[in-house]
């Protein structure tokens, strides 16, 4: 058991700086920069100019990041830190004259490198998760809906297609989508056929984006997941109007969906804290989905396996901000800490529904026996949620409260943080 142990280990390891270079690899983008400068002759003014694009670029992916409460102390980095942050900068509506340079800039930033200008300047922000939400365009008409191939969905694509702190994604709207979730009738809102949509992109979220044409305006509602609801409304005017009206009805929705979902997300990153937690699971297969459903928490620094058995692991889980913020970025991916002695439990809420309700743990410890009252490991668990299978494939985790196999996780020695 040792032997297999330590080589378990080994391979945690060395994959350890594979997660981390995928972080050190996330941009930011900040798109629809306008810069229209003046010098002695084109070239200096096109220098000028994107100076000036990148560092106003900046400016407003920080603004949209952080508290406005903030928004007077926010760093203003020199042109060398500034060039070190910058990945790469594309040019659209060019126009050159003997003294003058004007462009629309999109500029993408190193995500790291612009956490710490934050962190280094003690001012809370929020970072975004790795999860993808999926951004349905459907149009209504009376008497009807139905996925939209034209104006309203090449709105979208353009938009979320430049980036931006929400991943975001306009599903292909091919035949398999579409009977996925139908855009007609009741399935359209339906939990299940989102959860279907979603497990095709392997997509955390749905956001249903209804647009309708009423008199002489565009009508844009957009419908999260979790019951959020959006609204805005242009009116159309001149040629191409249903698509110039497209684009500011989906700049207004998108730009409400990032401040709210700033509000929710904002995190002390200068506060650094740690917890030590036990995890059952199925198999080891099912911890790399749980790790992966961590790691694309924002918040979470890293995950150390200090103990691990293809039952169960004993973790050090370190974070940015408090505990009540960790908890709630858990939820997101369908996880939950539940008190466990003076550690605690991570509790994965899709194999182990009735951990979402509460169940205590008591002070039963891993290698501990099972309650008599709880269901015997092997007994098929409660419906999932979000499209991940479950099954004697998957390998069922043991249901909260009932220990793992006597010595799959052995008496942690060590511990740090609480």
């Amino acid at each position: 058991m040792a032997v297999t142990l330590a080589l378990i280990m080994i391979g945690v390891l060395a994959a350890q700086p594979a997660l981390a270079q995928g972080r050190n690899n996330e941009i930011y983008t900040q798109d629809g920069v306008a810069v229209d400068e003046t010098a002695a002759n084109a070239n200096a003014a096109r220098e000028k100019a994107l100076d000036v694009g990148q560092s106003r670029a900046l400016d407003l992916l920080l603004r949209g990041m952080t508290d406005p409460r903030d928004h007077d102390r926010l760093p203003r980095p020199g042109n060398e830190q500034l060039l070190r942050l910058v990945r790469s900068i594309d040019v659209a509506n060019e126009a050159v004259a003997p003294q003058r340079y004007r462009a629309t800039l999109t500029v993408r930033f190193d995500a790291e490198g612009v956490r710490g200008l934050l962190r280094n300047a003690g001012i809370a922000f929020a970072a975004a998760d790795k999860g993808l939400s999926l951004v349905v365009p459907v149009l209504r008409y009376d008497g009807g809906s139905f996925w939209d191939d034209g104006w309203w969905r090449g709105a979208w694509e353009t938009a979320v297609g430049r980036g931006g702190l929400i991943p975001m994604l306009v599903p292909l709207g091919d035949l398999a989508d579409r009977q996925a979730l139908p855009a007609d009738g009741a399935a359209l809102s339906d939990p299940a056929a989102q959860d279907a949509l979603a497990a095709r992109y392997d997509a955390e979220a749905v956001w249903i984006a209804e647009g309708r044409v009423v008199g002489g305006q565009l009508e844009g509602r957009l419908t999260g997941t979790d019951g959020t609801v959006l609204t805005a409304t242009a009116p159309l005017a001149g040629d191409g109007g249903e698509g110039a009206a497209a684009e500011t009805v989906v700049a207004q929705l998108l730009d409400q969906a990032r401040s709210g979902w700033r509000a929710t997300n904002l995190v002390d990153y200068s506060r650094r804290d740690s917890l030590d937690a036990v995890v059952r699971f199925g198999n080891l297969s099912v911890w790399a989905e749980i790790r992966r459903r961590l790691s694309a928490l924002a918040m979470i620094e890293a995950v150390d396996e200090r103990l691990l058995s293809n039952r169960g692991a004993e973790v050090s889980i370190r974070y940015y901000g408090d505990r009540d913020g960790l908890q709630a970025a858990l939820t997101r991916q369908s996880l939950a800490l539940i008190p466990l002695g003076t550690d605690w439990e991570l509790v994965d809420r899709i194999r182990n529904p009735a951990g979402a309700s509460g169940v205590p743990v008591g002070s039963v410890a891993p290698g501990t026996a099972a309650p008599a009252s709880v269901a015997p490991a092997g007994q098929p668990a409660a419906p999932t949620g979000r499209g991940l299978p479950v099954g004697a494939e998957t390998g069922q985790t043991p249901p909260v409260g009932q220990a793992a196999p006597v010595g799959s996780v052995p008496p942690r020695a060590t511990g740090a943080g609480g």
